[in-house]
């Protein structure tokens, strides 16, 4: 049963496509760290947050270059150990580059559009400080030897060491076009591409000493790839009942994945099996933006975004329930401003409220989230006519921390789960062609 838990545990954190909450990545230009609210552009990152958005911009081609940086931390504060001390289990997640490349062209009534980057996830989770599974892991084999006569004598002192760390790409992108019917309706319409690729690696060490001729218990170690490919559509029409008002509307649909699993110099940890296929696919979503230009200098957006995870079917977990059932379909929403200073400086700023959407009942060590809101503030300044510069700033502030208490283990103990601040920020270029 305690196998059956820390695989569980293990897979929710790179083998689980499915997860597609707002989060620093995901995101395609550096606006976005400037505002948080792009579902309705219709400027250089049109192509990955609203393709019929790309026909309302100036015929000629466009070509949009940027990375977000972002740091993140959780904590786990568990005294389920053998000591009952309170012990702080942290995770790092980090990445230094995430590339977004937009591409548009655009003449008369039609655009063509392309966007290549990271098309979910991205970075690295790093578990450094152990995890309360790997803890009580060790407790449990400890005892299993000593009653399976493995172990002498009663145990008097046990430690654990660990070091796990996973990550999880989706590298890809998508083409597709965009046309105006009229002056108040344009369509577009995407087809993409994306390879997902997850990896897990790690060790854990387990010491017990009651007596000098105790019996060493092997190491336990993991690295392992998963890959898959997708491919999916994303439908797209703009509105403009008004000449100052826009309203965006896109839906994204993807494909059933299966990630193969690659056990690496044999070191599965007794978890995984080589060769074997583990199904997943994105969340399919829909994504409206509101964009109001109260006058020449002012802008104001809306954005929602809805993750259907009820149109996902998923394997089963170990106790047969459907792993697309551990998420209820999610809503995040946000406000934002733009203001033009000048023809040549425009300054933003956005918040997004995102709700948790992970079950509470399903919620494990590695993936876990709270009710978190997200401020952005940016600015944009162009340097010449045909070359400018996006800057974004973005933090996440959780609003709330999770308690458990649990009877599961050999004696009663409590869990606190705490997301620490986010940050990111964004850089890009674009240059008109």
């Amino acid at each position: 049963m305690k196998k059956n838990v820390l695989m569980l545990c293990i897979f929710m954190l790179g083998t689980m496509a499915a997860v597609a909450d707002y989060n620093p990545a995901n995101n395609g230009s550096a606006s976005k760290m400037k505002t948080g609210n792009r579902n309705a552009s219709i400027t250089t990152d049109a192509p990955f947050y609203n393709p019929a958005g790309t026909i309302w911009g100036a015929d000629g081609f466009i070509l949009e270059f940027s990375t977000i940086p972002f740091y993140s931390t959780k904590s786990i504060f568990d005294n389920g150990n053998f000591a009952s001390n309170n012990l702080e289990y942290k995770s790092k997640t980090s990445s230094l580059l995430y590339p977004a490349l937009n591409l548009t062209y655009k003449k008369d009534r039609l655009a063509l559009f392309m966007f290549a980057g990271i098309t979910n996830g991205g970075g690295t989770g790093n578990y450094d400080d152990g995890l309360p599974t790997f803890e009580r892991l060790g407790y449990f084999n400890v005892m299993s030897g000593i009653t399976g006569g493995l172990l002498p004598g009663a145990v008097t002192d046990y430690s654990v060491k660990t070091s796990f760390k996973g990550s999880a790409y989706g590298v890809g992108g998508w083409l597709g076009a965009a046309y105006r019917i009229n002056d108040w309706l344009s369509v577009g319409g995407a087809f993409q591409y994306s390879r997902q690729m997850n990896h897990q690696e790690g060790w854990l060490d387990i010491t017990y000493t009651p007596a000098p001729f105790a019996v060493p218990i092997p190491r336990t170690e993991i690295d392992v790839d998963f890959t898959g490919q997708s491919f999916g559509f994303i439908g797209s029409v703009d509105i403009k009942p008004m000449q100052n008002l826009l309203i965006a509307n896109t839906f994204r649909y993807f494909t059933e994945m299966k990630l193969e699993t690659k056990v690496n110099d044999n070191k599965s940890g007794g978890l995984f099996t080589d060769g074997e296929k583990v199904k997943s696919t994105y969340v399919p979503t829909y994504n409206l933006g509101v964009a109001y230009s109260a006058n020449e200098k002012l802008t104001v957006h809306y954005n929602m975004n809805v993750s259907f995870y009820s149109m996902l079917s998923l394997d089963k977990d170990v106790n047969g329930v459907d792993v697309a059932d551990y998420y209820h379909n999610g809503i995040d929403f946000g406000i934002a401003a733009e203001y033009q200073f000048s023809d040549k400086l425009n300054w933003g700023i956005g918040c997004t409220y995102a709700p948790y959407k992970m079950k509470r009942q399903y919620q494990s060590e590695m993936e876990f989230e709270n009710n978190t809101i997200w401020l952005n503030t940016g600015a944009s300044l162009k340097l010449k006519e045909n070359l400018g510069i996006d800057l974004g700033f973005q933090v996440g502030l959780a609003t709330q921390e999770r308690k458990v208490d649990s009877n599961v283990w050999i004696a009663p103990f409590n869990q606190k789960y705490e997301n620490g601040p986010s940050y990111s920020m964004g850089i890009g270029f674009w240059y008109k062609f």
